[in-house]
């Protein structure tokens, strides 16, 4: 005998196998249903995977940063040997494509190879990575194999690449000093060093990025299991007309939708296999990965998995309360009541609440509490998006329905009736939207915040013309001057020589830089009321007066080359003079001491770098690259430098390209949702499109109302997203103290984007639209 309990729960499972049944045979309505909800899942399963794998890029990435480190960064001195190599930065940028470049000279037949290539070639030869060599060879880039022209003697391995669009190169060299400046010697390539802490401002973006890429692919798999969803309630009503009850429908309803979730689970794992093979060749915001590197952690695959299986079950329980299933119909308790605002409202209210009382100060982001806590805050605010959005569906509807064209009252009316699909499928992309604007607040904020910016002032003759520095350490063995070649550069007005040295005090103050060149260029340098060789002169910063302040120069005061080079005594001061606008390295904070050769002496020209301040003029096509390309052609150790522009954050840039890559995938994810949701749309409805097609409707005023009933919640979204969105940026940026800025073009781009999603979906519905009007579909059973 069987107990009731057994019993009980043997029926439950036989519900859940028949309801499984009736998703794999339930006839054509139901096999279609049960792929575009395996669809769905498959493809917000794929997300969660491609998700998934981020720390496994992150821990390679690492490694590689790792093993290729060329810095010597212990305490002792490496001496020539057989197994060493002297290393020197030969970085360049070209049309702002940032290229890595290193200087090598291997000492001796077992010198330590970098990572990724397999043996030193002849001097003068060079290795480069794939992308570098395709870029090398792409039409139009002359300027460029100009720079870089040296024979090359093959391609570096993945293991010294950071992603597989990176562009690298090693030249190899004969005649590198090794006690010039910016020359290391290494005996091996590498070094592990324990990872530091983010900084708050970082840590915040992280966070944000986490929640805001992760949130629209939580309401794409929510709006999927539920796609169909009209025509399983009527067939649940003719099961309780057989004599099922409410217990069992709601358990055959989950039956089938688990069948769907696990379908669409296989499916995601598939898609996510193969995209991973394509992975080197794709590129988002300037971020690539190796295939390799995508690899799930095992418990994050596991997660996914029973979260998306919780996360559709739990969905179609909770919509089946607000059906009533009957034996003689379904009756949907939302069609006569109106949806009330005040929980809706309270949630967002509620994320912003929690947002201030998260975050007492930049230091909490550290602490599990306030993590905790502004994970909450945003979820609530994002997922307020949500609960918003059919309630200003529903108002809106109800104030434009009854009146203007046919296409517009088709629209209304379709609205009315099928509101709460509608909004299924727009709280993707407003949920997406939401987070991207709050995202681009936060990377708005950050990018200006004086912290994080490393740029200079630009000082130039005019807003036409600007400025740059070319600088070489050839160890005082110049042996012919530089500026008359870079003078004839295309695009540079002017170009003034001289040599440059940092002094550091003895007692280890503040490095101060001195500028070694002969009247004549001095002359170009700052307004000198008169020069002879011997003479010294102090540079006044701009904006301040010429008073002859001796307090960071004094004769007689001994100062040190560099910071461990020999001693040096600041020669007598004629004046103080005011520095020429149009050479920055000249124009610092701080005053600059200018000394003609006799005045410096022969070691201190021996340690200066050389030096050429460039004006040029911004009009001239790639003139940033032919500096850097004639620069290049006169030596390739030549570094130049572009004081007017800003160098960014590193770390920030890094963290800003990962975020817009991963909210590009979103925004496409939620395309392909609205594009499920109008098929399943144009489908429920094929055939009322019918009958107005017999009725003489034209087919161009069905069109145009799909087209206004996917622009009219779509735009509703869009606002609702862009206010939710810029107050969470706002409360983000505050947490740190960092003012909000007002960016009206990004917003004006996402409601385009907005507007374009919309229209391309319509236009690939009308396929299925002229198919659902055929007289076909007036065929009913």
């Amino acid at each position: 005998m069987v107990s009731p309990p057994v019993r009980r729960r043997l029926g439950g499972l036989r519900a859940l196998a028949f309801g499984a049944r009736l998703a794999l045979f339930g006839g054509r309505n139901s096999a279609i249903r049960t792929s575009l909800t395996a669809v769905g899942v498959g493809l917000g399963v794929a997300m969660l995977l491609f998700a998934a794998s981020v720390p496994t890029v992150r821990n390679h990435r690492d490694q590689r940063i790792h093993q290729r480190i060329d810095v010597n960064l212990s305490d002792r001195a490496i001496t020539r040997s057989d197994h060493t190599v002297l290393v020197r930065d030969i970085d360049t940028v070209f049309r702002g494509e940032k290229i890595r470049g290193r200087m090598v000279q291997p000492e001796g037949p077992a010198a330590p190879l970098p990572p990724g290539v397999l043996r030193y070639p002849r001097p003068g030869e060079m290795v480069v990575s794939p992308a570098l060599h395709k870029l090398l060879n792409a039409p139009g880039n002359g300027l460029l194999r100009e720079r870089l022209a040296h024979p090359i003697a093959g391609e570096i391995g993945d293991a010294g690449l950071l992603a597989p669009g990176e562009h690298v190169f090693y030249l190899v060299a004969n005649h590198m000093a090794p006690d010039a400046g910016p020359t290391r010697r290494l005996d091996h390539f590498g070094k592990t060093y324990p990872r530091k802490p983010l900084p708050p401002e970082l840590l915040l973006l992280c966070i944000a990025g986490i929640v805001v890429l992760l949130v629209p692919v939580g309401a794409f798999i929510a709006a999927a299991v539920r796609f169909g969803g009209e025509r399983r309630d009527r067939r649940l009503a003719a099961l309780r007309l057989v004599g099922a009850n409410r217990g069992m429908t709601a358990t055959i309803a989950a039956g089938e939708v688990a069948l769907s979730t696990l379908a669409g689970t296989a499916l995601g794992v598939v898609l996510f296999m193969t995209g991973r093979q394509f992975a080197g060749t794709v590129e988002l915001q300037g971020l690539g990965v190796f295939p390799q590197d995508l690899t799930p952690q095992p418990l994050l695959a596991a997660l996914v998995v029973v979260a998306v299986l919780s996360l559709s079950l739990g969905i179609t329980q909770l919509s089946m309360h607000k059906v009533a299933v009957e034996p003689l119909g379904v009756v949907r308790k939302s069609g006569s009541t109106s949806r009330r605002l005040w929980w809706r409202i309270a949630l967002p209210l509620l994320g912003l609440i929690l947002l201030r009382l998260s975050v007492r100060s930049p230091a909490d982001l550290h602490g599990t509490s306030g993590v905790v806590l502004l994970l909450i805050g945003m979820l609530s605010l994002l997922v307020g998006v949500t609960a918003v959005l059919p309630w200003a569906v529903e108002r809106l509807t109800r104030l434009l329905g009854g009146f203007g064209p046919l296409p517009w009252q088709l629209a209304v009316r379709g609205l009315q009736l099928n509101g709460e699909a509608t909004s299924r499928s727009v709280n993707g992309i407003a949920v997406a939207v939401a987070g991207a604007v709050a995202l681009q607040t936060l990377l708005t904020g950050l990018a200006h915040n004086p912290v994080d910016s490393t740029a200079r002032g630009a000082y130039g003759p005019s807003a036409s013309t600007r400025v740059a520095v070319a600088r070489l350490d050839d160890g005082g063995t110049r042996g012919a001057a530089y500026a008359p070649v870079l003078a004839t550069t295309p695009g540079v007005q002017r170009a003034v020589e001289f040599r440059e040295l940092s002094m550091s005090p003895l007692n280890g103050g503040f490095p101060q830089t001195v500028l070694i060149a002969d009247c004549a260029h001095l002359r170009l340098l700052a307004q000198l009321p008169s020069c002879s060789d011997g003479d010294a002169f102090l540079t006044a910063p701009p904006g301040t007066d010429t008073r002859h302040d001796l307090t960071t120069w004094a004769a007689g005061m001994k100062l040190r080359m560099d910071m461990y080079g020999p001693r040096w005594t600041v020669p007598h001061i004629a004046a103080t003079v005011r520095a020429t606008p149009a050479y920055p390295a000249a124009v610092s904070s701080e005053r600059t001491l200018l000394a003609t050769p006799e005045a410096a002496g022969h070691t201190a020209i021996a340690h200066a770098v050389s030096t050429v301040g460039l004006t040029y003029a911004t009009g001239f096509e790639d003139v940033e690259d032919h500096i850097r390309t004639a620069a290049a052609r006169l030596d390739p150790a030549f570094s130049v430098e572009f004081p007017g522009k800003s160098q960014g954050n590193p770390a920030l840039d890094g963290v800003r390209r990962a975020l817009l890559a991963g909210v590009t995938a979103v925004l496409v994810l939620i395309a392909a949702s609205m594009l499920l949701g109008a098929l399943e749309q144009v489908r429920e409805r094929a055939r009322v499109l019918s009958v107005l097609v017999a009725f003489g409707t034209p087919r161009r005023t069905l069109a145009t109302s799909v087209f206004l009933q996917s622009v009219l919640p779509v735009g509703l979204g869009l606002l609702v997203a862009e206010s939710i969105g810029t107050a969470l940026g706002s409360s983000l940026l505050d947490l740190v103290g960092i003012p909000a800025p007002r960016n009206w073009s990004t917003l004006l781009a996402i409601a385009g984007i907005g507007a374009t999603v919309s229209l391309g979906v319509t236009l690939l519905t009308l396929p299925a639209l002229w198919r659902s009007t055929r007289p076909q579909g007036l065929r009913h059973e």
